[in-house]
């Protein structure tokens, strides 16, 4: 078991590890590490765990979705013949880091346990913004992302590739960090996670990311709901005052979604032809797609596919890639894992397990909004942490199962 959560402790910082392997050490080197990271947990639960069947808790109305989807991604390689390099390449971008969910499901079933796991990431990801905040006031280029696009709008990714999946990162961990100022009792822990919340949330409004913004804003809407409706009535005031209060930049970084210009430009190249063509893709193979790995985003780009391009829409380039069944199923597989969230929360007892479950939502539903308006899942790092967030639903779920 002290295998397991020392992998545990890896996992928390994982960020950084990424950041100083793939800058600091020979490049195929970097391009592996993560595959042996997950191998090493794989060859750790089967001689930790084996005997200890914890998938019996992931429930058949989440298995059903994923074994349809699982289904449409194969047979879309198999019907369209898609070259083998380019299909283990998608399928290792879609299915491997699903598989970091082995490690939270079966070490993350204790509260002392989940508690350093959170708070070890949370300090990591504080630092994570500090970077990103220093590198916003000195301007700082980064050696890992530039793009044209945004020359006018100086946009943070601190260690991360790009902006979006930096700001991807910041919002799951935000889900933790206002769950647990908003619900816990213990003052120390709460001061601890409102201190820790600031610099991550300017981080995330320095990565100018809209739909991050947008996603931290419903999941912020949800959580106090969750927490004391009666405060909702204070939308009207919140809305009226953030205009004055929030930066020029990014409030005009906001207002260009109403510039019709904006969309204008969306049209002929932008996200907005960028779905047309995805949907034209659809519309000529709605059954099994053009093949995994044949159209969107970063694989087919990577293999120089012919009429390759960026989708910026993760459902709709799944459903030109696998078909809209394939798509639909996994819409499915996110939406069961979010009833499993709810239903446990709605059964829970304990504040530190509600806290734990209301983290896990808010991670969940923040990765699906941001989805609408970029392949956020197609980042590494932002993958490892949603499938990892999810393993430990699981490891929760088990817990409650065993107790019963």
């Amino acid at each position: 078991m002290k295998n397991l959560h020392r992998l545990l402790w890896i996992l928390a910082i994982y960020p950084w590890l990424d950041f100083g392997i793939r800058l600091g050490l020979p490049s195929f080197i970097g391009s592996v590490w993560d595959d042996l990271f997950l191998l090493l947990i794989i060859v750790a639960v089967w001689f930790e765990k084996r005997n200890e069947p914890r998938y019996v808790a992931i429930p058949k109305y989440v298995q059903w979705p994923f074994y349809t989807f699982l289904f449409f991604s194969i047979g879309s390689i198999i019907v369209n013949v898609v070259p083998l390099s380019v299909s283990i390449d998608a399928g290792r971008v879609i299915f491997e880091p699903m598989l970091f969910a082995l490690l939270t499901l079966y070490t993350l079933d204790d509260e002392e346990m989940i508690d350093r796991f959170i708070q070890i990431l949370v300090i990591s990801t504080v630092l994570i913004a500090i970077a990103g905040i220093i590198q916003y006031i000195f301007k700082i280029d980064s050696v890992r992302w530039e793009h044209k696009k945004d020359a006018e709008q100086f946009r943070i990714v601190s260690i991360f590739s790009n902006p979006n999946a930096l700001a991807g990162y910041f919002n799951m961990i935000l889900s933790f960090t206002v769950a647990s100022f908003l619900f816990l009792k213990d003052k120390k822990q709460k001061i601890f996670y409102f201190l820790a919340t600031i610099p991550i949330l300017i981080a995330l409004l320095l990565t100018f990311s809209r739909s991050a913004w947008i996603a931290f804003f419903v999941m912020a809407i949800f959580f106090v709901f969750r927490w004391n409706k009666w405060w909702l009535l204070a939308l009207p005031v919140v809305g009226a005052i953030i205009p004055f209060v929030m930066p020029e930049s990014v409030i005009n970084r906001f207002a260009k979604l109403f510039d019709p210009t904006y969309y204008q430009m969306s049209s002929e190249y932008g996200r907005i032809a960028f779905w047309m063509a995805a949907f034209e893709k659809i519309k000529e193979n709605p059954i099994f797609g053009v093949g995994l790995g044949m159209f969107g985003d970063s694989v087919p780009q990577r293999h120089n596919i012919p009429f390759a391009t960026w989708v910026d829409n993760h459902y709709i380039k799944l459903g030109a890639e696998m078909g809209i069944l394939g798509a639909i199923a996994f819409i499915a597989l996110i939406l069961s894992i979010m009833l499993v969230a709810h239903i446990m929360y709605g059964k829970a007892t304990e504040v530190k397990q509600k806290v734990y479950l209301m983290g896990i939502a808010g991670a969940i539903m923040t990765m699906a909004i941001e989805n609408v308006t970029a392949s956020i899942l197609e980042a590494l790092t932002d993958a490892v942490y949603f499938y990892a967030f999810i393993g430990m639903l699981f490891a929760l779920h088990w817990k409650t199962k065993k107790k019963a």
